[in-house]
């Protein structure tokens, strides 16, 4: 997928791997813990990790936009059977009219979606299970190298998207799928779990691994490599060195059904952990501010009552880097327009000038990579809601009066005041794609019923991941409770 930068791709496939390189590296200060609790009594390894009911009623607007993210997945799929990947989901930068493979990173997001859209009565159960049958049976037979998928996937033949050698095999993208496998899985039992196992247990977590740093590398061109890309012997490049949005993929690999396959604590111990703050508590940053960072393995994975062997609280963090960026666009209002307390959460989205750009954060960051041009994705602010639901409902209500900014599927994936609007009518970015619509989806839900969390956390793998690096349940303080 990628480094804590651009998480995705250009329309183009001679720039896909454009921000990818650019990891969170540099002068750190390494997190001890900034949130300390004291280790429960009984043996962590038997900690099932329960997640804890806390169900909110959805305003109508919520319900409306979540709505429009499960239709947009249930409607944007590979519906041609002699296709290599019928079923699986097709819904990247769809409403611009071009050409582009699926991600299978969306396939994460597409199978919880699904699970969401039975449980709300949108769809029947078994069309629901018939549709993820398709999806696994169609990625049981596409290409892969231990386990792991190319992340762009031509959508005609199955192979690298494009058709290109520029396409990279990614860990992050596949580990994405395989969490929401697993909660189809869990959800639907039976022949989905049993097709989930499969390709959950040939996955060869140490196959990208750097044994020595003890550092996952973050991507690899194990067939052709790309000119002038500096790989190793095995075509492995790029570390995940330092936080962003792979958390979720420590845990998955650590919980994986062959121990063969499986790593230990160590490379969750090895991730670095810069400190840093604007107007906030000091809470562990990814250099680029990109608002999925702090959104992306919360999708998945319950943090608000597990802290980790050292007392980090990953829940509070991502509440402090919503605060803080929330913050950081009221101070920029003063010199960029559009900006403001309803109008925040700057991350990795559409453009109004380059297509796709990973360089929209907020502080704290490297302020030399971020681009202040006023382009505010609304799954950033969005995607929030399980950390600040009283500003992120605030925002969404906001947004809902932009002109142009709402379309078939809820809100689109960018605007901008500040570059190519038209007086009080903004520059919008008329597309939709499945990993914004699927951050909003699935914390909506998780928001509402706690409904991805309860059904992945039943998964022993995830149980015994979270064991082995250490993390333990505790209950959250009063003090911390009132804060959200």
């Amino acid at each position: 997928m990628k480094a804590c930068t651009a998480r995705r791709f250009l329309p183009y496939a001679d720039v896909i791997v454009r921000f990818f390189l650019l990891v969170c590296t540099g002068e750190v200060l390494f997190c001890s813990g900034y949130v300390h609790a004291e280790p429960a009594e009984s043996n962590v390894l038997t900690d099932s990790f329960p997640v804890v009911a806390d169900p909110q009623r959805l305003t109508s607007h919520m319900e409306e936009e979540l709505r429009g993210c499960f239709n947009f997945f249930w409607n944007e799929w590979v519906r041609d059977k002699t296709l290599p990947t019928y079923g699986l989901n097709a819904g990247d930068y769809i409403g611009i009219h071009r050409y582009v493979p699926l991600a299978i990173e969306s396939q994460g997001f597409y199978f919880p979606v699904i699970v969401l859209g039975v449980e709300r009565g949108w769809i029947d159960r078994e069309a629901g299970r018939q549709r993820v049958l398709a999806a696994l049976d169609s990625l049981s037979k596409l290409r892969h190298f231990n386990g792991f998928y190319y992340h762009f996937i031509d959508i005609e033949t199955g192979g690298p998207g494009w058709r290109s050698k520029n396409v990279e095999v990614s860990n992050m993208s596949t580990a994405t799928m395989i969490a929401g496998a697993l909660v189809a899985a869990e959800y639907f039992g039976g022949d989905v779990r049993d097709r989930v196992e499969k390709l959950y247990e040939r996955i060869d977590w140490t196959w990208f691994l750097d044994q020595t740093q003890q550092h996952f590398y973050m991507a690899c061109h194990p067939e052709k490599v790309p000119e002038g890309k500096r790989v190793d012997e095995r075509g492995m490049f790029g570390h995940w060195r330092a936080y962003s949005e792979h958390l979720l993929m420590y845990v998955l690999a650590a919980g994986a059904p062959r121990s063969r396959y499986g790593t230990d604590g160590r490379p969750y111990e090895a991730m670095q952990t810069p400190i840093g703050s604007y107007k906030s508590e000091p809470f562990v940053y990814c250099r680029t501010g990109s608002a999925f960072v702090y959104q992306w393995s919360h999708c998945f994975i319950d943090f608000r009552h597990i802290v980790d062997q050292n007392g980090r609280d990953w829940f509070e963090n991502s509440r402090q880097a919503a605060l803080a960026a929330r913050q950081f666009a009221i101070d920029s209002s003063k010199t960029v327009k559009g900006l403001g307390p309803n109008s925040w959460g700057m991350s990795a989205s559409m453009s109004p000038t380059d297509g796709y750009s990973g360089h929209y954060g907020s502080m704290p960051a490297d302020r030399n990579f971020l681009r202040m041009d006023g382009t505010v994705a609304p799954y950033g602010a969005l995607g929030f809601v399980v950390f600040t639901p009283k500003y992120s409902q605030e925002a969404l209500e906001h947004m809902r009066t932009i002109p142009g900014l709402s379309g078939k599927y809820g809100l689109f994936d960018a605007y901008s005041f500040q570059t190519k609007s038209q007086g009080d009518v903004p520059w919008v970015g008329k597309s939709y794609l499945a990993i914004d619509k699927g951050i909003v989806a699935l914390m909506f839900e998780n928001y509402a019923t706690q409904l991805i969390w309860k059904y992945l956390h039943r998964s022993p793998h995830i149980q015994r991941g979270l064991a082995r690096l250490g993390f333990y349940t505790v209950p959250r303080s009063a003090d911390r409770v009132k804060g959200e």
